[in-house]
């Protein structure tokens, strides 16, 4: 008989190593590191205390050897916990996959992994108790010496604050009343579901073997270079900058050189502002490199400011700090980060590592001649290895970055990542069959012309015969194009794609233009002139030209994949319809969503859902502008907004517009609970990437059951480390394209390596 009773349990420990800072490998390794206690509940018992020093509780103890659940929010957390205690003082430890998490629960339905704020999202009447975060302060954490006592480690104790203590234990009561109601109000992971985040936390234990030597003698070797940049800004300023690190300094001597430029290019580096440069944020200077007849000592203080900032170091230093004592980084991945399900990196970032310059692919350094100058500690090796632009030793740190990344002894690491997926799921998913046909074709035979090339040449009303592999046109407007407006982006959108891949826009707009429709010509200067008025899209920040550019790359782009344009309003319509008629299913596409128990519930194809909280609708109007004594079509307003603006005079309302969408989300940088718009092109944004999370998924879940075990997962990319001899690179890749059943006809392909050392490849 199937013993499915469960335990919720909420321990609190203390450690001398900060566990925000150096994350929870080197915590719970630290001789330091003890279980206070821990408040647990098993089935419908009573709430009951272990204390630091007890053995383990028999009912516990049976709970586990019976193979019974272990509830916790954040139960990596009290995971450690067990094995700390397993390892040290002999308790039973529970299987790997008999851990339950609400916190990744409540991620999967949209809502906030904070056990305080998603009580409040729900309404709750148990709360977390206000008082922990002092109360952890206090015994948690260690504290100073006292006047007479030896240096060393010291923690307030239990027996010294035994009011106090007994808050705690009240605290961490409360911890487990909490999580049981929050637990009570959600869906549960499905068994496959389950299974993943069990996958999750064997990746996280396995860890990612750092260059550990390697990694402590760069970050001597940069400390040096960066000496020495700063010497090289004092000479290049005259005294007026001492360090790279004085960047207001910089900011007003580069203003000060700057005014006595001819009036043409000063117009061009200042555009609206007052001042030519307004900040030293790397994209500004970057911009301002690329103009011509800049004073060489302007170009050169720039240079030195741009390779002192490279924040390469900071990662290393990270990879350090958060390494277990044999070079591993361990719980670098949190399952569901992301609404979509994506995975969001804890600690050090893996998933936003820095590109290689140019040169240094060009140049391929051999790994292991690189990193034995690394090793030296000192920015000559480098420079007399590799002369001239490519020896500068922070940039070269940059670019050698992933390979601080390694296998263990008598392995290699097996890289694949899937090409171009996003691009093929909204293809497959919205039905644009040219470019799902063109996409199949070309993952048979790679020699043919890339969705880059044909994209340009469709926007250009050409032939890939004259957009080649290496023409201008393939990344300005192809690869451009194909990033940036699948989501429904435009100008703005597809100049900050631009500017991260170093594309000028002025040059577009003559071969645009000449190949645009005189239709499209027209309506991308009514466009541009309405944008102007109200200070939008990016109109402050572009010339005329360049606006108009991206305008008419945009439109080319949405006639040539009409489909994919076409979703963005089938989504929308169809949340809408779900969200009118609460409980009835609205098929989309390749989705259905239905709006139930207070969420907007989108199924995707394998049959995970998408949760989006308490989902409206807000009346929308037409609205119109009196310009130059004419009344102009000016957008949409929420309805009490128009109605204000009408009775002052300021527009006139001209007709019902859809309603407006909105619902309740994590926010991805304040991580708060908040309203925001959910658009068609956000919909299929969303779509897209859980799609493509779940095709990674099942590609690990092959991966691992064929004996590749995953150590690191980025998008669309995932890693293994092997034996030596055992990996096949072609084996491999076959193996993580193989589709489920329901992903049917959708074109994949995927490209890697095998090597000692991770690189981009």
């Amino acid at each position: 008989m199937t013993y499915d009773v469960e335990c919720r349990i909420d321990f609190e420990t203390r450690s001398d190593v900060d566990i925000k800072t150096r994350g929870a490998g080197p915590y719970f390794e630290s001789p330091h590191w003890a279980a206070l206690g821990a408040s647990y509940r098993i089935g419908d018992g009573p709430l009951r205390d272990w204390e630091r020093g007890q053995p383990c509780p028999d009912d516990l103890r049976e709970h586990i050897e019976r193979g019974g659940r272990i509830r916790a929010f954040n139960a990596s957390f009290e995971r450690n916990c067990f094995k700390q205690l397993h390892l040290r003082e002999g308790w039973p430890m529970p299987a790997i996959d008999r851990f339950w998490c609400t916190a990744a629960e409540a991620a999967a339905m949209g809502l906030p992994r904070s056990l305080e704020q998603v009580s409040e999202a729900l309404g709750l009447e148990v709360r977390k108790d206000p008082r922990g975060k002092a109360l952890i302060n206090k015994f948690s954490k260690p504290r100073r010496p006292r006047r007479g006592e030896p240096p060393g480690v010291y923690f307030n104790e239990p027996e010294d604050l035994p009011e106090d203590y007994a808050a705690f234990v009240e605290y961490r009561r409360q911890d487990v009343l909490t999580e049981e109601a929050v637990a009570a109000r959600l869906v549960p992971l499905s068994t496959f579901e389950h299974d993943v985040y069990v996958l999750s936390e064997i990746i996280n234990d396995r860890g990612i073997r750092i260059d550990v030597e390697s990694a402590r003698a760069a970050i001597e070797l940069a400390e040096k270079a960066r000496r020495e940049l700063d010497r090289e800004m004092c000479l290049a300023t005259g005294g007026r900058v001492p360090t790279t690190t004085q960047v207001g300094l910089l900011v007003d001597w580069l203003n000060e050189e700057l005014t006595g430029l001819p009036p043409d290019l000063l117009a061009a580096l200042a555009g609206d502002d007052e001042l030519p440069v307004s900040s030293a944020a790397k994209a500004d200077l970057e911009e301002m490199l690329a103009a011509e007849d800049l004073p060489e000592r302007v170009r050169r203080a720039i240079e030195i400011r741009l390779e002192a900032a490279k924040t390469s170091v900071s990662k290393l230093k990270s990879m350090l700090a958060r390494a277990n004592s044999d070079g591993r980084v361990r719980g670098s991945f949190l399952y569901h980060g992301a609404s979509t399900g994506r995975w969001t990196s804890m600690g050090v970032n893996f998933a936003n590592m820095p590109r290689p310059r140019k040169v240094y692919e060009d140049a391929k350094p051999r790994p292991d001649v690189l990193f034995a100058a690394i090793r030296t500690g000192d920015p000559e090796a480098l420079r007399a290895l590799y002369p001239g632009e490519l020896g500068r030793p922070l940039h070269l740190i940059s670019d050698a970055i992933r390979s601080f990344i390694w296998a263990a002894p008598g392995h290699r690491l097996v890289q694949a990542d899937y090409v171009g997926i996003e691009g093929a799921v909204a293809a497959w998913f919205a039905g644009e069959d040219w470019k799902v046909k063109a996409l199949h074709e070309i993952n048979a035979n790679p020699e043919l012309p890339d969705m880059y090339r044909r994209t340009a040449a469709q926007i250009l009303n050409t032939t890939t015969d004259v957009i080649t592999k290496k023409h201008p046109m393939r990344q300005a407007v192809g690869k451009v194009s194909e990033l940036a407006l699948g989501y429904g982006g435009g100008v703005s959108a597809f100049h900050s794609m631009a500017r991260l891949y170093g594309v000028k826009l002025d040059p577009l707009y003559g071969p645009i233009w000449d190949n645009a429709t005189e239709e499209d010509r027209e309506a991308a200067v009514r466009r541009y002139e309405a944008c102007l008025r109200n200070g939008a899209a990016k109109t402050d920040a572009l010339s005329r030209e360049a606006w108009i550019a991206c305008e008419l790359i945009k439109r080319g782009w949405r006639a040539t994949n009409s489909a994919i344009a076409g979703s963005w309003k089938l989504l929308e319509d169809g949340i809408r319809e779900a969200i009118e008629n609460p409980g009835v299913k609205v098929q989309v596409l390749k989705v259905t969503y239905l709006v139930a128990k207070g969420f907007l519930w989108c199924r995707l194809p394998s049959g995970r859902c998408l949760a989006y909280g308490n989902p409206k609708l807000k009346r929308q109007v037409w609205v119109q502008r009196l310009i130059n004594g004419v009344w102009t079509p000016d957008g949409t307003l929420d309805i009490d907004v128009a109605q204000g603006l009408e009775a002052a005079g300021d527009v006139r309302i001209d007709g019902e517009a859809a309603p407006r969408i909105t619902a309740l989300g994590v926010d991805s940088v304040t991580k708060k609970w908040r309203r925001f718009d959910l658009y068609g092109g956000l919909a299929l944004e969303n779509v897209v990437q859980a799609i493509a999370r779940d095709i990674l998924v099942n590609g690990m879940m092959k991966a691992e059951a064929a004996g590749y075990p995953i150590i690191a997962h980025v998008y669309d990319e995932m890693i293994a480390e092997v034996p030596d001899g055992f990996a096949d690179l072609a084996r491999f890749e076959q193996l993580i394209c193989e589709l489920p059943p329901w992903a049917e006809g959708l074109p994949l392909a995927a490209g890697g390596f095998i090597a000692k050392r991770y690189k981009k490849d």
